[in-house]
């Protein structure tokens, strides 16, 4: 079973007040020994709090910061990589949604890609959808039935 990157968003105006690690640790059980970090998404008012799985950073930070290079008013960029999902949306310089979902294959990842965009009330068919990570071709044939046009970032 594919294990989920622990890490959550937090507004910056909250983590002043609190020790990240009890944001958390309300989302997932952490050991005593489990190093919390957090980085600044300035451009969002947000910050990603998350344990780090080595030396690196979850592939949803990497995300966030490349989601301001997607062009259009509504910027949407996923990565798939080692059964993991990180999808990331925004309207505008507004963050409407960052998350990270167990997909061990690419059909169980377009559920939630297209999961997300329904809950937003997002038209795949207008929209572009920027992806970080390779994709195979039948991948990428397979989300160009859907969107406007699928996209390396």
């Amino acid at each position: 079973m594919t294990q989920i990157p622990k890490c959550t968003l937090v507004p910056t105006r909250f983590c002043d007040e609190k020790d990240p690690r009890c944001f958390l640790s309300e989302v997932f059980p952490l050991g005593e020994d489990e190093a919390v970090e957090t980085a600044a998404l300035s451009g969002y008012d947000a910050v990603l709090v998350y344990v780090p799985a080595g030396k690196e950073a979850p592939e949803l930070l990497a995300l966030l910061r490349d989601l301001p290079r997607c062009p259009g008013h509504y910027k949407i960029a996923a990565a798939w990589k080692d059964g993991c999902l990180s999808l990331a949306v925004a309207e505008g310089e507004r963050l409407l949604f960052g998350n990270v979902f167990p997909a061990e294959d690419f059909v169980t990842a377009e559920y939630f890609i297209f999961a997300v965009m329904k809950s937003l009330q997002l038209n795949p068919e207008v929209s572009t959808l920027h992806f970080r990570t390779p994709l195979s071709e039948a991948e990428e044939i397979s989300l160009c039935r859907y969107f406007k046009s699928v996209e390396a970032l």
